[in-house]
């Protein structure tokens, strides 16, 4: 465990470890976080539009993509596995990691990994806010992809980056622990995100486009690391949102920082086909 006292200064993550956490092989990918650059996406309004055919840019994703085309497996090792054993698999890729604590975690997404330039924007709202470190939490907070009172509390899951995002705190409030989903009855709506009822009734949000792929690849990640359960019928919407919002740069670099950070991927976000080969979360 990294103790509390651990301080992030400006531009690294070296203070949160000691020697021995420190990873002994070399990272998959040395990330500087004065390369801000590879962040900018992140506050474009809209993400790049998906690939109707052909190989995939970069051929980040692996598998075999919805629109066409087949680029390189990101797990070749996984190939041909799917349900409880690609879960399984899953699982012990990301589970053993190095865990930091929620107030760290705080400091690490407002300072560095969602601080572009000073400026940390919402990701449900697109509300942008200037920023050195964590504001008040009565301004933006950290949003919780994966509810706490459904199962995340504690060290590491509460505190684990995958599924962690900035969020305008009244539209965190808003969103509650309510499961996500497509509404149809709107109760409330801000840049793009919306909040209310679905088809059947149910009360559900649902974010943002640009934010969708996102959300569905967080909870796919803890679904598998912390052996949790998603409903059918979230997992359905989830699984179309995975489709209709691609994995682009943004995400992937962030998954990059992440690694430096806790030692661990997302692999939805390496390859976002392996939800297809899951009939079950």
């Amino acid at each position: 465990m990294i103790s509390a006292a651990s301080q992030i200064r400006p531009g690294t993550f070296e203070s949160l470890f000691t020697e021995a956490q420190r990873p002994t092989a070399a990272p998959r990918q040395a990330f500087g976080f004065d390369a801000r650059d590879a962040f900018e996406p992140l506050l474009a309004k809209h993400k790049p539009k998906p690939s109707t055919g052909g190989t995939t840019p970069g051929g980040s994703t692996g598998g075999t993509g919805s629109t066409g085309g087949t680029t390189p497996s990101a797990h070749p090792e996984w190939d041909g596995l799917k349900d409880t054993d690609l879960i399984k698999a899953i699982h012990d890729f990301a589970a053993k990691h190095t865990s930091i604590t929620y107030s760290q975690a705080r400091q690490v997404i407002f300072g560095q990994l969602d601080n572009h330039g000073g400026k940390v924007r919402d990701v449900y709202t697109g509300r942008v806010i200037t920023t050195k470190g964590p504001p008040p939490s009565s301004d933006m907070n950290i949003e919780h992809t994966w509810p706490k009172s459904h199962g995340v509390k504690g060290t590491p899951a509460e505190s684990d980056l995958h599924h962690l995002f900035p969020t305008d705190s009244k539209a965190n409030a808003t969103r509650g622990n309510y499961p996500f989903g497509i509404v149809t009855n709107q109760k409330w709506a801000q840049g793009g995100s919306k909040f209310g009822t679905d088809k059947d009734g149910n009360t559900v949000f649902e974010p943002p486009d640009e934010h969708k792929g996102n959300v569905a690849r967080a909870l796919f990640y803890v679904a598998s690391t912390y052996g949790m359960h998603i409903p059918p019928a979230e997992e359905a919407v989830l699984k179309q949102w995975n489709h209709l919002d691609p994995v682009d740069d943004a995400e992937r670099a962030r998954n990059d920082a992440i690694e430096q950070i806790q030692h661990n991927r997302n692999a939805f976000v390496d390859d976002s086909t392996l939800a297809d080969r899951i009939a079950d979360f």
